[in-house]
């Protein structure tokens, strides 16, 4: 796991607006696998400004958004003033033992401290509920075919091979092993758009981590660039994507500190 980074300096406005969405297809699938309904326990767990919120709330679920940068919590209870809100991280989630039935984790997972976030998620599931992890991720050769993309792409590559958050949340392409507690993991792909203002664009790669983590010169030298080149595309860009869903089932069995706890 990378060093801890606070989504408090990014422009949560931004993060709201230029972030690509979740295929409701997927949260769907999630739902189905979960079999979640009305009054099913569903915590967004690091939800940001509420992006997979979005495609939960119309389930009628009981849905809880846990997430500790105050400016993004301060933005999700403006769009989503319904949603239940907490501050929290998902290695101290403000859920009490076994009443959760299923965790989704919107491309995020990469900035927890696994064992321990694993270890928290199993505490708060009952036995049988679902860990989700979502991603939000271009297709990328097909994303690249899109005039000055592979510019811009190539702008960002150089820093990012050497970046320990780009490296944390590369290393989730593959599906990922088994965790103790909980059944296999079973992947899912659901094909998406991101349309944005390619005027934006630039606006959009701030909002990364892995960007905005970045030293202020290298960041504005490289934003500077990106921007540039941007003036080149078409006005409006419809970035082909795929959401990608990541679950396992917690276990029915229990530890002993969960029995007698």
């Amino acid at each position: 796991m990378p060093s801890r980074f606070s989504f408090e300096v990014v422009n949560a406005f931004d993060y709201d607006e230029l972030r690509p969405s979740y295929a409701p297809e997927a949260v769907a699938w999630v739902a189905e696998r979960g079999s979640l309904r009305g009054g099913s326990v569903v915590v967004d767990l690091a939800a940001g400004t509420g992006q997979l919120s979005r495609r939960f709330a119309p389930l009628g679920v009981d849905l809880i958004a846990v997430e500790p940068a105050a400016n993004m919590r301060a933005v999700l209870e403006e769009r989503l003033p319904t949603v239940r809100i907490e501050e929290g991280t998902a290695e101290a989630m403000p859920s009490a033992v076994r009443s959760v039935d299923a965790v989704a984790v919107g491309n995020a997972f990469h900035h927890f401290e696994r064992r321990t976030a694993l270890a928290e998620i199993h505490r708060v599931l009952r036995p049988g509920g679902v860990l989700a992890l979502c991603w939000a991720w271009p297709l990328e050769e097909e994303q690249l075919l899109i005039l000055r993309m592979r510019e811009i792409d190539e702008v960002f590559a150089a820093v990012r091979a050497s970046n320990e958050i780009a490296t944390a949340y590369r290393s989730w392409a593959k599906v990922p092993d088994t965790a103790d507690g909980f059944g296999p993991f079973e992947r899912r792909e659901f094909p998406v758009t991101h349309v944005i203002s390619s005027a934006r664009l630039t606006d959009l790669y701030a909002t990364s981590s892995d960007v905005a983590s970045l030293p202020e010169p290298v960041r504005r030298d490289l934003l500077d660039q990106a921007r540039r080149l941007s003036s080149e595309l078409p006005e409006t860009l419809r970035i082909p994507g795929r959401t990608v869903v990541d679950l396992c089932v917690r276990s029915e069995e229990e530890t002993g500190a969960e029995e007698s706890g």
